[in-house]
């Protein structure tokens, strides 16, 4: 497993204006001086390396923003530094107020969600190959700070979050290649980083110093010649020099034990309360329907099924037998497994067995009156049942569980919503499900929770399996089987999750260059070391959140970061994806505010309240988002603008950070922090669980900051694919109500949801191409499955918004299957309510509108009350 990494940071040259540091004369080169050829064969004593790819002579890098844009001679660097930072601090010069924004009064411009982030600006020279993917993508790893602070005191200074938000098994997007991987594996012998594209190859190409502690280490003979082939290898064609993220088979010395088949284990509640809504018979097909998608590859993969009410159901099945074999544990004192074979099955040996047991599952238990739940009692028996294998359990409940160590007690909840007690609401009632989870971390167990129905589950509780497992939760409070829209969103997303290549007994491990810390971690995993994150099973775009310090001053242009995760495959192949981030740094607090990411800020920030907020109260949560958005823009304010001290009528902000603002009261309304008694505990456990493991693309949009498009108005080519195949969208609108005008039709997208908003006076026609209704009145309140009209031009409208709902869905990496839910102008109060909940730039009961919030940011600024 990869190692915590030490020693000094990384080499190179780097320069940008407005940094106080010596300018480098040139690019660095990668290797030696030998000129002649490939290396020859490794049983030669003198060996001759090739020279790398050329840099341009005369490469230009674009200037930071607050920065004019005419190129400075290297000579003259220190003298601009001097003058640019004197003048920006008495607001002379046009650059300084052109990357300035002034918040009060106007829109927020919300289509700036959409931009990529702040450009890293490295130095010349910086790769050992000029290579356009050396430098890691924002879709894998992002930095809030796109240019690091040299030391911890200008880091306080600015006040900005620095972290990291990664998504380690990010899946393949369409249309994308897929990522490199590489057989040989070369490694620092002191910090064990990868090598990677920021390495530098010395003493004639002999030995390459590592980026992260510096340690000069013997090139492998190997590096360069193929013994399997007895043919020679261009140094600089291999992946791990030219690509930044990476895929390494791992040998032998990276495995405990024979890479573990795919196990999916599933635990289903057929008590009363299942039975009443439906659950077991739609969870029963719903695994029907996915049995062909689930990974099976190499025909290896397992399953077993356990039905749990006051008792344990077990169902034995044999090979060549479609007969299932229920077997009936009443005794859960001592809990044991009543067959020692037959229970953990072959999917592929006993498929036929394994339909004809889903086929029946609903009539087996549809008139089981047994009230109660022996949830811990089925827990501890997966245990024993992979205990030596490991796997993936799904649990779905329907009811709180009563029987064993830890059941949950049933609370009022009602009267402690919206108050300062509901804070005691969100922890655990008791740790044995968090202890248990541990336990079944280590024969690399995980756990995926299913939530459904409006009961008392004890999700706070219970969730805890899989929060520290590195599972998932899902949560269908409104489901009954009798609802077409409910059942269809069910089966849609669950499939969706167990047809995912899930990585297996997985650890993940953080490096970074000296001089910086990994000081805390945020998502689902169970923390082994101080710095090793244990993942039985790593779900595909799972994020985590890092907090970094920095803990001496960084001496080096450039620093590293470099993320490990070792894992088997659900093809039974044993694997190490690499990726390593390169970030300047910088003495300039100008360079930094101006090369923020808000969009990784606002990800880690609403990470860091959930967490609080699971550990400390709700109010504490939200009081640390807002003060850490006004101590910002403050600091900004103090440090940047000429009005430096004083009031002012004006908010001023770094343009990177335009959006901070929002995103900030975005996270204050979501259903994760929200105050006020509208959000039940199971809504808030389960959205605050996809806060902590969203990545940052889908966490803030558009889980907390929905999309809103003009249905009735839309550009000629919205809804339509252009020449790349992606589906045009509509222009963006702002989430405030002055954007639904008379006789419109809106479309609103959240992930989880989305809605169809009409006007009074909605156009008959458009409600025809729409939905085929004849006029608003006739379409019916309440929630849908969005239809699919088929391809009849009277239909154009039906046609264009599925399309547009595919591409949100694709973009989503169709996680949520969302229900459509019909809002008219007039309809019915509740859904209306639920939209402007969604609508962030307006005020509703729980928090201000977006321009309040900003007068409120000023005030508070203006009095120094921060």
């Amino acid at each position: 497993a990869p190692q915590q990494p030490q020693g000094s940071g990384g080499q190179g040259g780097f320069f940008v204006p407005g940094a106080s540091q010596a300018p480098v004369a040139s690019a660095t080169m990668a290797a030696g001086s030998s000129a002649s050829g490939y290396p020859a064969p490794p049983m030669q004593q003198q060996q001759q390396y090739p020279q790398p790819p050329q840099y341009p002579q005369q490469q230009q890098y674009r200037q930071p923003p607050q920065y004019p844009q005419q190129q400075y001679p290297q000579q003259q660097q220190q003298q601009m530094d001097g003058i640019t930072q004197q003048f920006s601090q008495m607001g002379v010069g046009q650059s300084q107020q052109d990357y300035q924004t002034a918040l009060l009064g106007g829109k927020p411009p919300i289509t700036a969600l959409d931009e990529a982030p702040p450009p890293i600006r490295l130095p010349p020279g910086s790769t050992c190959v000029p290579s356009p993917f050396a430098q890691c993508p924002a879709s894998h790893k992002r930095s809030t700070l796109n240019a690091i602070p040299r030391s911890d005191k200008l880091l306080r200074k600015t006040k900005l979050p620095f972290g990291l938000v990664l998504t380690p098994f990010k899946s393949q997007e369409p249309g994308e290649a897929p990522l490199p991987v590489a057989s040989d594996i070369v490694r620092c012998r002191r910090c064990r980083t990868y090598i990677n594209p920021f390495v530098q190859f010395v003493e004639g190409g002999r030995r390459w110093k590592c980026n992260l502690c510096g340690l000069s280490n013997d090139v492998p003979l190997s590096f360069d010649y193929d013994s399997a082939t007895q043919t020679q290898k261009d140094r600089w064609s291999r992946v791990d020099l030219n690509h930044s993220v990476v895929e390494f088979v791992a040998p032998i010395e990276y495995m405990m034990r024979p890479p573990m088949p795919p196990v999916y284990v599933f635990v289903i509640d057929v008590s009363y309360a299942a039975v009443q809504i439906g659950a077991p018979g739609a969870i029963a097909r719903t695994v029907q329907a996915a049995l062909d998608d689930i990974p099976n590859a190499d025909g290896r993969t397992k399953v077993a099924f356990i039905a749990v009410d006051t008792a344990l159901h077990f169902f034995q099945l044999r090979a060549g037998s479609p007969e299932p074999q229920q077997l009936v544990v009443g005794d859960l004192e001592e809990v044991f497994l009543p067959s020692p074979t037959d229970l953990l099955v072959n999917l592929q040996e006993c498929r036929e067995g394994i339909s004809n047991l889903l086929e029946r599952f609903e009539s087996m238990f549809q008139s089981n009156h047994a009230v109660g739940n022996a949830l811990c009692p089925a827990v501890q028996a997966v245990l024993r049942l992979l205990g030596g294998l490991g796997g993936k359990v799904v649990v779905v409940q329907a009811s709180a569980p009563t029987i064993g160590e830890g059941r949950v007690e049933p609370r009022a909840e009602g009267k402690d919503l919206g108050t300062p007690r509901e804070s005691e609401l969100l922890r655990a009632q008791n740790g044995w499900y968090k202890n248990m989870a541990a336990e079944c971390s280590r024969p690399q167990i995980a756990f995926d929770m299913v939530f459904m129905g409006q009961q008392p589950m004890g999700m706070e509780t219970v969730s805890s399996l899989a929060r520290y497992t590195g599972g998932s939760v899902f949560h269908y409070p409104t489901f009954m089987a009798a609802r077409r829209p409910e059942t269809e969103r069910l089966t849609r997303e669950l499939r969706q999750h167990l047809a995912a290549d899930i990585g297996l007994e997985a650890v993940l491990r953080i490096r970074a260059s000296k001089g910086l810390r990994m000081a805390a971690y945020y998502g689902n995993f169970f923390l082994r070391s101080l710095d090793l994150l244990a993942l039985p099973n790593v779900t595909p775009n799972h994020s985590y959140g890092v907090d970094l310090e920095i803990e001496e001053t960084l001496t080096a242009p450039v620093v590293y970061f470099q993320t490990a995760l070792l894992h088997t495959t659900a093809q039974g192949e044993r694997r190490i994806r690499v990726s390593t981030l390169a970030v300047p740094t910088t003495e300039n607090i100008h360079t930094v505010f101006h090369h923020a990411d808000q969009v990784a800020i606002a990800s880690l920030l609403a990470k860091k309240a959930v967490d609080r907020a699971l550990v400390a109260r709700l109010e504490d949560a939200r009081e640390a988002l807002q003060h850490k958005a006004l101590e910002i823009i403050a600091a900004f304010k103090t440090e940047c603008t000429q009005a430096s001290s004083g009031a002012t009528t004006q908010l001023q902000i770094p343009h990177a950070l335009r959006l901070l603002p929002l995103l900030t009261l975005a996270s204050l309304k979501h259903t994760s922090l929200r105050a006020g008694n509208t959000v039940s505990v199971g809504a808030r456990i389960a959205a605050m669980n996809l806060v902590l493991t969203l990545p940052p693309e889908m966490g803030v949009q558009p889980y907390s900051v929905a999309r809103m498009f003009a249905l009735h108005d839309m550009p000629p080519q919205a809804g339509y694919a252009d020449e790349s195949g992606a589906v045009v969208l509509p222009p963006r609108l702002g989430l405030s109500a002055e954007a639904l005008a008379p006789r419109g039709i809106y479309l609103l997208y959240s992930g989880v949801d989305s809605f169809l908003w009409f006007s009074r006076d909605a156009s008959a026609a458009q409600c025809h191409s729409l939905l085929n209704e004849p006029n608003v009145g006739s379409i019916p309140n309440g929630v849908i499955t969005f239809p699919n009209l088929g391809d009849a031009p009277e239909f154009e409208l039906n046609q264009r918004t599925n399309a547009i709902l595919r591409q949100l869905s694709s973009q989503s990496h169709d996680l949520w299957s969302p229900m459509t839910f019909i809002c008219k102008e007039d309809g019915e109060p509740l859904i209306r309510l639920m939209l402007s909940q969604r609508l962030v730039e307006d005020m509703d009961p729980s928090a201000p509108s977006y321009q309040q919030f900003l007068g409120q940011l000023r005030d508070k600024i203006n009095r120094g009350n921060f």
